[in-house]
Order: structure tokens, then sequence, then C-alpha cells
């Protein structure tokens, strides 16, 4: 029986040894497609690990070979998800900018606070929390005065880190999608018999609030729209 399990427990390792393997070897091949300007390729050989091994690395090249390619929105789609992963990337952040160079930028992403991540904001509410636990406990233990600023300072950080925290909770809970086609119609209901409200260039952030059928309603918080488009126009990030 010992040797059974001692033999299954080397074969899953040996497995695992051979898939880690291929994926780099699939990984350099990427690469090397991509040094070679074949970009196609190299998104296909990036892609193949994309299920397995969603990395902010492996979405950042795959980001960069469609920038390469001049498909801004699938771009922007990969390096948003590389950013999810690595929000305080600066060659993640950097490339998002310059893309949103090319479009209308969008008023949701600026600022510090705007890269910092739920599990971040989580963290610092907890310390708070901490914080201003401590600072109650000792002022109850002793009158004196000398407690009275870091009793306000602890009470505004609670405040300030609680409304981040909820915040990015609420932003989580968001479906976040980028429009991936050109021009896109923006009709004033879930099919082709609406008139066209608006249009969406390639590469343009949006949030989805429900789904019928083929299609989905959607709002641009940077103009104030809302209106229905076709899901084969967006990517979910």
């Amino acid at each position: 029986m010992k040797k059974i399990i001692i033999f299954l427990f080397t074969a899953i390792n040996l497995f695992s040894v051979l898939f880690a393997v291929q994926e780099d070897k699939n990984f350099l091949s990427g690469c090397d497609f991509y040094k070679k300007a074949e970009y196609e390729k190299a998104i296909e050989m990036f892609k193949s690990l994309e299920k397995d091994y969603p990395t902010a690395n492996l979405y950042y090249n795959i980001a960069n070979s469609y920038y390469r390619l001049g498909k801004i929105g699938y771009a922007l789609l990969y390096y948003e998800r590389a950013k999810k992963i690595s929000p305080f990337d600066e060659d993640i952040g950097f490339n998002i900018k310059i893309i949103y160079g090319t479009i209308e930028k969008d008023e949701n992403e600026r600022g510090l606070l705007a890269n910092i991540d739920m599990g971040t904001a989580r963290l610092l509410f907890s310390l708070s929390l901490f914080f201003f636990a401590g600072v109650i406990s000792i002022k109850f233990l002793s009158s004196k005065k000398i407690l009275f600023w870091p009793f306000v300072v602890s009470s505004l950080m609670v405040v300030l880190f609680s409304s981040l925290y909820f915040l990015k909770y609420r932003d989580q809970c968001e479906t976040i999608a980028v429009v991936i086609k050109s021009d896109t119609e923006i009709r004033s209901g879930p099919n082709n018999n609406f008139k066209v409200s608006f249009t969406l260039p390639e590469g343009k952030k949006i949030i989805v609030l429900n789904k019928s059928g083929e299609w989905a309603e959607i709002v641009v918080k940077s103009m104030g729209l809302r209106g229905w488009l076709e899901m084969k126009n967006i990517e979910i990030i």
C-alpha cells in the first residue's frame, strides 16, 4: 500500500513538472514570436496558458501583442486584467495611460486611490480599526488629554479607510467591460429596431447593468450615458 501511495505521489509530481515545462516552453515560444513581430502567433502561444496560469505577466504580454496589432480594445482588456492582479505595477499603469491617450480619458482612473485593490483597502480598514480600538482602550484607562489628537487621527482614519473599503467593495460588485469594436452603436433598447443613441470608441470602459439575450444594458459613468449594445462588442475584464 505504501509503495502504491509513493508511486501515485511520484506520478503526480512528474505530471506537474512536465506541465510546468510545457508551460515554460509555450511562454518562451510566445516571446520568440513577439520578437519576430509575429504577434498573432505570440498571442496564440500566450493564450494557451491563460486558463491554467492567469498571471499578470502573461496578461501583460498578451496585451502588448494586441497593441502591436493595433487592437486597442483587446490590449486595454488584458492590461486591465493584469492590473487587477498587480495594481501597482508601473509598466502596466504606464501602458494603460498610453492607450487612454488614444481614446477619451476615463474619469474614474484618476488619482492614487484608483490603484488600490480590494485586498489593500480591506487591510487599511482593519489596521485603522485596530489603531482606533487601541486608542479607545488606552483612553478608558487614562484620563490624560494627551490622547486627544491620537483619538481624532484614529477616528479620521477609520472614516477614510471605511469609505475606501466600501467604495472598492461596490466597484468589485460591478461588472466592468471593455468595448472591443470601433464605433460601437449604443441603442435605446435591446435589439436593432431601437434607435442609435450614441456610439463608443474601441477601448472604452463601461459598466454592464443587465443582460437580455445577446444584448447588454450598459452605463458610461464618465459620460453620464446608458443604453444597450450587442454582447459581441464587449469583453468582461
